[in-house]
């Protein structure tokens, strides 16, 4: 699902609630956080491969580390061991990409399918819970 998209149903689920204040200003920083949000529950798994002679850096979108596949063999990633010596598969949980407040519309959001429609559901709430705090400062 790309951004534009994801604003467009946004604006329909706000159509039902009437709000009162003008928030389309923040919907990129709204579906960055629900993105942001919804990852920490329906995770994004990623594969990097690495060669014999490649540097063992990890990747820059790595999270949380899961499986390493090393000659056919499956071990549980270990954040206090060394990556192994040769060539093998690192199954690692990412997070996803930042949206920048200026991002085009054909941006595509980082999540699968399926995960879209709770960012989009979060980002309505955030703007009805904006409408709604009566809160004095």
């Amino acid at each position: 699902m790309t951004l534009g998209e994801a604003k467009k149903r946004v604006l329909q689920l706000l159509d039902e609630s009437r709000p009162k204040a003008d928030l389309t200003g923040k919907f990129n920083l709204f579906l960055d956080m629900g993105q942001k949000e919804v990852a920490l529950y329906y995770p994004i798994y990623r594969v990097k491969e690495y060669a014999a002679d490649s540097p063992r850096a990890l990747p820059e979108d790595f999270y949380r580390g899961c499986q390493v596949v090393a000659e056919g063999n499956w071990f549980p990633y270990d954040a206090t061991a060394a990556l192994p010596a040769g060539a093998f598969a690192l199954r690692y949980e990412a997070r996803p990409a930042d949206i920048p407040e200026n991002a085009a519309d054909s941006m595509v959001l980082d999540l699968p399918e399926e995960a879209a429609p709770a960012v989009i559901f979060y980002a309505a709430a955030q703007c009805n819970s904006m409408e709604y705090d009566q809160r004095f400062f």
